[in-house]
């Protein structure tokens, strides 16, 4: 048996370094030298991609009209899979698969499997005139529970709205408080906010004439794909009657029930705070609004009236769900930073142009009207595109691959010096550009970019021609674990996961996970919730299972085995790998992790024959520093290990868990010299170990 060495040798192997100030250009050249016309030519408000022939390549969706009046939604195909013709390109079915599909003045348009089929259904947005709403409408997918073809849609709005409690009777359709009603709605999410393994809907509203006088309203689906009003869905006095263009849904404090946060045009933010699980103090419903504790307490609060989006993502990569807020202060961008949560459940957002730099460089200071994240380039963290109102359109260049935390850097040019370099087209890319949609459309791997523009404009295609396939597995960050409290369960067990990746959350939506348990190595696939969360029910009986997540380029990671019935795991994947020459290294642990009892701690899928520096500090695992163009989460380092991976490209390092440790914990993680990986050092997940 080999003994854990206590030795800083290998501290040579990994030593941090200062990152430059310039951010490198990871592939001289521009990304997306040309916009296509692609898509029509309407007053379009939204675009949404997903396969909605399940053919394995993304479609898209358009929706039109806005302020301009009724307008028909579009529906295009892409021409791969099922389709005679090759990925990237596309053709028009709406006369056939959106038949007799009303004109609409439609706001936002989605996709979303309401009634749990396995394909996706569309629901549509409406504003309707400025003194009188439009009813929202679900258009759903004939494949799968109807019987029909795959990819073609009839309306149902009718049998899909439900119960109504606080819709007035005047916006009623039918009265009696059932069915479809007439709104202003611009942005509305669906996710599963119940955890009850259907998605519902938060339906967000600005009022006739955006004058904010109209509430937000909650829906939950009862299993079949109906829609039925929870009232109240927030403490009293909260208040829901905002000017809201935008909300993102999302786990903002980690305890895996779905959070909000609401941009609101004309006045402040909102953040509402999901009491689900570990509910704040003092709440008696679904959600409390927060933005007190959250948004103004902290000094972060809006300047203006533009704030017509919000993106959430985990910007700094330290774990958590940060948010890009546009136009925050006047037509300023600003980067919220989640600062983790209060003694009330509140979670806190600082400004990133507080004490230190400001983290977006070169934002012209013009009026933008939405954010969506990508990696473009393929180094494996969050890069920004910006779409502008009136003017031309942006690519933001993400620093943290590059150990520039949090940053980024404007690539048109626009008084950025720290990144000179233009990615965007030089011909059309200008306009006003209402909304960005992230997606790998012609299936070679790298991420390329959609644009609905506004006054009859030609939408756009930016097809991206310099990026580097994606390589870069998701992380699964965490597992929950509840026995018995959820419906519908029967006393078996619902597991919920988090994943992490360099992608936006609506296309980790799309990612295939899998649930296998024991006895009897059974897989079935795990929900998709929404919000980078995914769910499945574990039958009775069951004594361990594992996670295995494959993303849209075919990267898979799986997970530890997790222990049922004998209580959780001591062993806790906190994620952070950095890829090299065979994607994420692994690091497992077995062992009960008691006084005397024997154990190993395994690396696998590492680059073979490499030095390798094994790094551990005392747990348990905080956001962690950013280290050869990664996340090293064992900070501070007690102590490293100094080893070399075999011709497989794996170590396993035996152990006795000493006695005196209960309620101990450690964080390891592998640093491993890679000339494939970035700054030549892939790194391991992190793994946290709990002694018993």
């Amino acid at each position: 048996m080999r003994p854990l060495a206590m030795s800083v040798a290998g501290l040579a192997v990994l030593a941090f370094g200062s990152a430059d100030a310039q951010l490198t250009d990871l592939q001289p050249g521009r990304n997306f030298p040309t916009a296509s016309q692609q898509f029509g030519a309407n007053r379009s408000e939204n675009v949404d991609v997903g396969d909605v022939d399940n053919d394995g390549d993304l479609d898209v969706i358009i929706g039109n009209g806005g302020d301009f009046g009724n307008e028909p939604n579009r529906i295009f195909i892409n021409n791969g899979g099922l389709q005679p013709g090759s990925p990237g390109t596309f053709v028009e079915g709406t006369s056939t698969r959106f038949a007799g599909v009303p004109n609409d003045t439609s706001r936002d348009i989605e996709f979303a499997d309401i009634d749990n089929d396995g394909d996706l259904d569309i629901y549509v947005s409406n504003r309707g005139p400025n003194s009188q709403g439009q009813v929202s409408r679900f258009y759903i997918n004939q494949g799968g529970l109807q019987g029909g073809t795959i990819g073609f849609y009839a309306e149902d709005s009718n049998t899909r709205w439900g119960t109504l409690q606080s819709v007035p009777a005047g916006d009623q359709v039918f009265g009696g408080n059932a069915g479809p009603w007439e709104d202003w709605s611009c942005d509305c999410e669906f996710a599963d906010l119940d955890n009850d393994g259907d998605v519902d809907l938060f339906h967000s509203s600005y009022g006739p004439g955006v004058n904010g006088g109209t509430p937000s309203r909650v829906f939950l689906n009862n299993g079949n794909g109906v829609f039925d009003e929870l009232f109240p869905w927030i403490d009293a006095g909260a208040d829901i009657e905002n000017h809201t263009f935008d909300l993102d849904i999302i786990d903002l404090d980690g305890d895996f029930d779905f959070d909000i946060v609401n941009s609101s045009r004309n006045t402040q933010a909102r953040i509402f705070i999901n009491n689900l699980y570990n509910p704040t103090t003092g709440s008696t419903q679904l959600y409390t609004d927060t933005t007190q504790a959250s948004l103004i307490n902290t000094g972060s609060t809006l300047s203006g009236t533009s704030n017509y989006e919000g993106e959430v993502g985990d910007i700094d990569g330290d774990g958590d769900f940060d948010s890009w807020m546009k136009n925050y202060a006047n037509f300023t961008d600003k980067i919220l930073v989640n600062n983790g949560t209060d003694a009330n459940g509140a979670v806190l957002f600082q400004e990133s142009d507080g004490p230190g730099p400001n983290l977006i460089r070169g934002d012209p200071n013009v009026d933008e009207n939405e954010v969506d994240f990508l990696d473009f380039d393929g180094d494996g963290d969050l890069d920004a595109f910006l779409a502008n109102f009136s003017g031309t359109n942006a690519i933001y260049v993400g620093g943290n691959a590059q150990g520039l935390t949090g940053q980024y850097h404007n690539s048109t040019g626009q008084g950025d010096s720290d990144y000179p370099q233009l990615e965007t087209p030089t011909s059309g890319n200008g306009g006003t550009t209402l909304d960005g949609e992230v997606g790998d459309m012609d299936n070679d791997g790298d991420m390329d970019l959609l644009l609905a523009n506004d006054g009859n404009q030609s939408n756009r295609y930016w097809q991206n021609a310099l990026g580097i396939p994606d390589t870069h597995a998701p992380e699964l960050t965490d597992a929950r674990i509840a026995t018995g409290l959820e419906p519908g369960t029967a006393g078996g067990t619902v597991v919920n996961a988090q994943l992490r990746d360099n992608a936006p959350y609506y296309l980790i939506a799309y990612y295939d996970v899998d649930l296998t348990y024991q006895p009897g190595n059974i897989t079935i696939d795990m929900f998709s919730q929404g919000a980078q969360q995914f769910r499945a029910e574990v039958p009775a009986g069951a004594t361990s299972f594992t996670i295995s997540a494959t993303d849209l380029a075919g990267n898979t990671t799986v997970s530890n085995v997790q222990v049922l019935g004998g209580g959780p795991s001591p062993y806790t994947d906190l994620g952070c790998a950095d890829p090299g020459v065979t994607g994420n290294p692994v690091l497992a642990g077995t062992g009960p992790l008691t006084s005397g009892s024997p154990g190993t701690l395994d690396l696998t899928n590492a680059a073979p024959s490499a030095v390798a520096a094994m790094f551990i500090a005392i747990g348990p695992g905080g956001p962690g520093a950013p280290f050869k163009g990664g996340t090293l989460k064992a900070i501070p380092v007690l102590l490293t290990v100094s080893l070399t991976t075999n011709g497989s490209g794996a170590i396993s390092l035996p152990f006795i868990t000493p006695a005196g440790l209960t309620g101990f914990s450690v964080v390891a993680q592998y640093g491993i010299n890679d000339a494939a990986a970035s700054s030549n050092t892939s790194l391991s997940n992190a793994l946290q170990l709990d002694f018993q």
